[in-house]
């Protein structure tokens, strides 16, 4: 071979993808989404690709819409590699209501950044992972006193182990995962004054399994999640005029623990052109401790009465359950290089242990169940809810 003669030049390919569907639809209103993204890959090593997304809500108890950008570059070598992503969002004004309580906001940004570097020693591999992000809003109302959220740390640091094995049968890959997630979230005024302070740690862990073969593949994960948070703060008539009136102050200690459980099956089946996929999973809730106590004391032209309150907040036994089915075109040639894909995909959630979560009405519950109408119209409202909720259509063209 002639010195300096290339035996696979530098190829490079393209692809353009695209998905739209809703959350949540319903007769007042709907949640829905859409996403766009560009991804350059040069020499099947070097890689580039961005993602544009929005969500957004029209539902009467919740209002606003969150725009977030995605960039992503890297190295894939056989040895190992990088992966580096940058992202941000911003959203609009909110305006969320549930019975009494309302919160609204003028809009917030937030943005992070993550590190991934995987190395690869035959069939064993280990991908480190960090990321490191930060959240801020613009003046809000939290209920009766006027406040913010602020999130000036959030750090996510883990690795993944994966033993990848070949064999006549297929691909087998397993092994286990986690991250820590370490957090503040604090509450402060419209005049940046502390408010409430609080840390999350959490912490989750996992195992996968999968086998890959011909046309079909199977897959399975068994995980737990654990998280230990706790807030602190108070409201005095220094850091916030607008609330205590007639209360002198309002302080506030809380603690919280949780362990929770979840499971998720993957299925691949395909058959000619298409392809088709179903993905089963459970979350639950199996333990919780939570104490919140509450210390204030009226103005003494209102009685001057002080008083503690402790609250225990429970969460075990909440849970749900999902199924995921997705049927579509993965690789169609259409000419030349060009391929398309095509899919739809729909959603079911099944939650428990949550009161109310299935009144999709106005919250009206009184009279009788003798109106015909209005049961068969608040039956008919059910139904085009759970069919029009979590539908997605996705596409891709590849050269």
């Amino acid at each position: 071979m002639p010195l300096g003669a290339q035996e696979n030049p530098v190829s490079a390919a393209v692809e353009i993808s695209g998905a739209a569907g809703t959350l949540l639809a319903q007769d007042d209103g709907a949640a829905g989404y859409w996403r766009s993204g560009l991804k350059l890959t040069l020499g099947q090593n070097f890689f580039l690709d961005f993602d544009l997304g929005k969500v957004s809500s029209s539902l009467p108890w919740f209002n606003t819409s969150v725009f977030g950008f995605r960039g992503q570059c890297g190295l894939d070598m056989p040895a190992g590699g990088f992966t580096v992503t940058y992202g941000f969002f911003n959203h609009s004004p909110v305006h969320a209501a549930a019975e009494r309580t309302v919160i609204t906001n003028d809009g917030g940004q937030g943005y992070f950044f993550s590190l991934e570097t995987p190395l690869r020693f035959d069939f064993f591999s280990i991908v480190p992972q960090f990321l490191y992000g930060k959240a801020f809003w613009d003046d809000g109302d939290l209920y009766w006193f006027f406040g913010k959220p602020d999130i000036p740390s959030l750090l996510i640091s883990g690795a993944d182990l994966y033993f990848d094995h070949y064999g006549d049968r297929g691909r087998y890959k397993h092994g286990p995962g986690f991250r820590v997630f370490r957090a503040e979230l604090n509450i402060i005024s419209n005049e940046h004054e502390p408010l409430f302070d609080t840390r999350l740690n959490a912490g989750l862990f996992w195992y996968e399994y999968s086998i890959e073969r011909e046309n079909h593949a199977l897959g399975g994960t068994l995980g737990w999640l654990y998280a230990d948070a706790s807030l602190e703060g108070a409201l005095t008539s220094s850091n916030q005029p607008y609330f205590l009136f007639p209360y002198l102050f309002a302080h506030a200690d809380a603690h919280f623990k949780a362990h929770a459980g979840f499971a998720l099956f993957r299925f691949r089946y395909r058959q000619r052109v298409f392809q088709y996929h179903a993905d089963l999973g459970v979350f639950h809730i199996f333990y919780d401790r939570g104490e919140v106590e509450v210390h204030y004391r009226k103005k003494k032209l209102f009685g001057g009465e002080e008083n503690f309150e402790t609250i225990y907040p429970e969460t075990s036994g909440l849970g749900a359950a999902f199924l995921l089915l997705e049927a579509g075109i993965p690789a169609l040639p259409i000419g030349g290089k060009q391929r398309l894909a095509l899919s739809l995909q729909k959603a079911f959630i099944l939650p428990w242990g949550y009161k109310n979560l299935f009144s999709f009405g106005d919250g009206s519950s009184g009279g009788g169940s003798g109106g015909g109408a209005p049961s068969g119209s608040k039956t008919l409202s059910l139904i085009k809810t759970v069919l029009l909720s979590g539908l997605s259509i996705r596409g891709s063209l590849s050269w």
